[in-house]
């Protein structure tokens, strides 16, 4: 899947005020059904929430990646959203959060969730990436680095 199908600029959210997981994943259910109106803000976050009760989505090094799979989804939607403070995430390495990347899957989708999972962490793993993610002052910028994934 090309990234450039995964977000658009207006799935982009820079500097958000969210103060907890619960607030981000909140946000980020409310940009996807601000882009995608015929899905439920809470059933969303219902999902998402369910999927960090496995285990925290947190990468490390300020990142996570939430994730959650919606039967009425039809094509997989990816949400980034950066954060004006560092949360508790309950990260692998325990530091705080501030870029998230999240994504809402199909039911059906099983190979291809997991290699956009694997592009991201890899993305992500490059301090360089995150630096430049950390530092973008307009959506568009964010787009124009991440389709290139």
């Amino acid at each position: 899947m090309k990234f450039s199908n995964l977000i658009k600029i207006d799935q982009i959210q820079l500097n958000s005020s969210a103060s907890s997981k619960k607030k981000a994943l909140e946000a980020i259910s409310q940009i996807i059904t601000d882009n995608y109106p015929e899905y439920n803000t809470n059933k969303i976050f219902e999902t998402l929430v369910e999927r960090e009760r496995l285990g925290s989505t947190g990468i490390g090094h300020g990142v996570a990646l939430p994730h959650g799979r919606l039967t009425e989804c039809t094509d997989t939607i990816g949400i980034f959203i950066s954060l004006s403070k560092g949360i508790d995430y309950d990260a692998i390495d325990r530091e705080p959060v501030t870029l998230l990347f999240a994504l809402l899957i199909p039911d059906h989708s099983t190979e291809e969730h997991l290699q956009i999972l694997a592009k991201l962490a890899e993305f992500f793993r490059e301090a360089n990436n995150r630096q430049k993610l950390e530092n973008a002052t307009s959506p568009e910028s964010v787009y124009n680095l991440m389709i290139n994934i």
